[in-house]
């Protein structure tokens, strides 16, 4: 509200008027000063990388170097795919950004040895954070896209049907987004990329007990120690449950990557076991997946407004599918299974760390 200007320069409204919005100051006024206009917004700080990427690890390398060098690759891509995905105006891959935060947490986990344990379990903590963060949005695009293939696919006219339920969805991922967009405009995500970058940069945090010891010699004991972990669940593949399944899936994805940092300093028979692994990861994250979705279609009709009786009984059809394709790929997890399991993969396992 402005204050009503009188017909004598000392003049003006008693303190009991009102003020009259009806006789604006004159622009320029000094007595009412010009809106502040509101600063600008701070442009991103984008750590880079400097020098030129290290070679691949070689058997002579010590463990914080061969860290380095397997964390390097993918703190780049992360950069990368972090500036893609501030930019609308630049097409982005939310899958890749995710799995190169997985990648780097397998790094830190499978390479702990070499650094200060406090600060590897914090940078863990901090990208397990961005990527469940980012997972929100990309498991959504999943589950649409699952859901409008169904549609096309399985049931004539069904996508009108199943419409509602997509719409919620979409709710639910441009929500997704909108946290993910903050969270990358941050100071506390901008002080996580500074860290990794200083990180694989910094030979003075190579101050584990094992940080001087050759990745060569290291190798078996990592290998087989991830094998181990993976073995674990051997007896109860057949009836675990899903969650147990789901495990098992995170350490194959563990045994997996670590194969693959250590690239070079293995044997031929790398690329098999790692084609293996990833047939048992492929198995399990579909099951995943469809568990994930049946468990959200259920959740929407238990809490969903009014649908038509068509609408119902289509979604409720999904559900169903959803669920069946749940129980088969249960029961078809021995196949890939054995493929790991047998005694041909611990032996392959064996001769690629001795070929060379």
């Amino acid at each position: 509200m402005t204050e009503e200007v009188g017909s004598s320069a000392d003049s003006g409204p008693s303190p009991s008027e009102p003020e009259s919005p009806e006789s604006p100051l004159p622009a320029g006024d000094p007595a009412r000063p010009e809106p502040t206009p509101p600063p600008a917004p701070r442009p991103p700080r984008r750590p880079t990388l400097r020098g030129e990427p290290p070679g691949p690890i070689g058997r002579e390398d010590s463990l914080a170097v061969a860290g380095r060098k397997a964390m390097r690759l993918h703190v780049q891509r992360l950069l990368e795919l972090d500036a893609a995905l501030r930019d609308p105006a630049v097409d982005h891959d939310l899958k890749r950004y995710r799995v190169a935060t997985r990648r780097l947490r397998a790094a830190l986990r499978a390479f702990r040895d070499a650094f200060q344990r406090r600060e590897v379990d914090d940078l863990r903590d901090r990208l397990a954070e961005l990527a469940t963060t980012a997972g929100a949005a990309r498991d959504l695009d999943v589950r649409i896209g699952d859901a409008t293939h169904w549609a096309i696919e399985r049931i004539p006219d069904a996508s009108e049907a199943i419409a509602p339920l997509l719409e919620a969805w979409a709710d639910e991922r441009a929500a997704a987004a909108k946290r993910l967009d903050g969270h990358l405009t941050t100071r506390k995500h901008e002080r996580l990329l500074a860290d990794l970058v200083a990180f694989v940069e910094s030979e003075e945090r190579a101050t584990g007990a094992a940080a001087d010891r050759p990745v060569g010699l290291h190798a078996a004991s990592m290998l087989f120690d991830g094998y181990e972990r993976l073995m674990a669940r051997d007896r109860v593949i057949r009836w675990a449950d899903v969650a147990t399944l789901h495990g098992v899936r995170i350490e194959a994805k563990r045994l997996r990557y670590l194969l693959e940092f250590l690239g070079d300093v293995l044997g031929p028979e790398r690329a098999d076991l790692v084609a293996r692994l990833v047939g048992v990861q492929d198995h399990l994250g579909a099951l995943q997946d469809a568990a994930v979705t049946a468990d959200a279609v259920r959740a929407f009709l238990q809490s969903s407004g009014p649908l038509t009786p068509v609408e119902r009984a289509t979604i409720a059809s999904y559900l169903l599918d959803r669920e069946r394709e749940v129980g088969r790929l249960r029961r078809g997890v021995g196949r890939p299974w054995r493929a790991v399991s047998g005694v041909t993969f611990s032996r392959r396992l064996a001769r690629t760390v001795v070929a060379r």
